[in-house]
């Protein structure tokens, strides 16, 4: 049996492009600073369980080996798209009717087992890759309170609303995967979402560009302005993320791997996150001309100090010419399904990812 079972996996190792291996060598999976573990939902724990004791152990074959190292060399989508085409047995004929050839058999078992698998894999990795993403999204990772201190206007209830809809989709994402409706009516509602946020983002521009084209003409007015001018930009940078996170989510629910569509997106991604921070440091930079030449009584020159090195911290921010950690997380993550991968799978059916 295990011959058999090792005999199909090679066959589909070729033709899918994958690789396993038994890890001879003891591993301290419990180093966070070399793997993380993957979280399995209950159904994902059977696939991978299925995989470690039906499958892996054909691999290892004369070894002792408490892990297994899954390798990609193409990319997990691709291995699943090769998959997904199965594979029947027959003899291929020529044009005059001669056998020239024979097609492999796959056994639907072994290959239902590791597509099983290797979708469950492409799931949590993708929950991994978000969690990268969203670490950078100091905004939308706010307590409800904090952002309410600083949403204004008719887009107040509007962002509220699209905020909490993307935590929710990503803090159930394993779950809904495995529900095909529920997947799509998610994926439709966070296409919304970043039409949303793209609508919020150029009305928040043009509000801060109003708002530092009016005249500072006394220290109470600069007060004024530079408080409302940083609650713009703070609605600004949680419509931007707001725009970040549906549009990768986008992709991860879509489960879409088209290097045509992950170029326009991250081109969208890009140019968005380049818009509003250049649109804010030119906005702050034109405050702090602004502020330079307004005389104040000899009491308000040490608040306006403190003013002008507000703005320059935010100004030196965004001009110091570096790419962005959001923008380079948002790279690493749109291809990270696409470039060679690598997964620990141990004799339990837990599965790690180096760090």
């Amino acid at each position: 049996m295990n011959e058999n079972v090792n005999e199909i996996l090679q066959t589909l190792k070729t033709d899918a492009c994958f690789e396993i291996e038994p890890f001879k060598n003891d591993i301290d999976f419990e180093n966070s600073s070399r793997f993380t573990k993957l979280k399995l939902s209950s159904e994902q724990k059977i696939h991978f369980s299925a995989l470690a004791q039906g499958v892996l152990p054909a691999v290892a074959t004369g070894v002792m080996a408490n892990s297994y190292i899954v390798r990609f060399p193409e990319g997990l989508p691709h291995t699943l798209t090769s998959l997904k085409q199965g594979g029947v047995g027959s003899m291929i004929k020529g044009d005059n009717g001669q056998i020239v050839g024979h097609a492999s058999f796959y056994s639907l078992q072994t290959q239902a087992v590791i597509m099983g698998a290797f979708t469950a894999m492409s799931v949590v990795s993708g929950q991994y890759f978000l969690a990268q993403i969203n670490k950078e999204m100091q905004m939308i990772n706010m307590k409800l309170d904090d952002i309410l201190k600083f949403l204004y206007g008719d887009k107040k209830a509007e962002l509220i609303a699209e905020m909490s809809f993307v935590r929710y989709a990503y803090e159930n994402y394993n779950s809904i995967m495995l529900h095909e409706p529920q997947r799509i009516a998610t994926l439709t509602s966070l296409q919304q979402s970043r039409k949303i946020a793209m609508k919020d983002m150029e009305f928040y521009i043009y509000d801060l560009e109003y708002n530092i084209s009016k005249k500072i003409d006394s220290f109470e007015k600069l007060k004024s302005r530079t408080r409302k001018c940083f609650q713009i930009k703070d609605c600004l940078k949680l419509s931007q993320q707001l725009f970040v996170m549906s549009s990768m989510m986008e992709v991860f629910f879509a489960q879409n791997q088209d290097k045509e569509y992950l170029s326009a997106i991250e081109k969208d991604i890009v140019t968005y996150i380049d818009k509003c921070d250049k649109r804010i440091l030119t906005c702050f930079a034109a405050l702090k001309g602004n502020i330079k030449y307004l005389k104040v009584w000899p009491l308000e020159k040490q608040k306006k100090y403190g003013i002008e090195k507000q703005i320059n911290t935010l100004v030196d921010s965004l001009n110091n010419g570096e790419e962005s950690d959001m923008r380079e997380s948002v790279r690493l993550a749109l291809y990270a399904h696409s470039k060679i991968t690598e997964y620990y799978v141990d004799k339990n059916g837990s599965v790690y990812i180096a760090a």
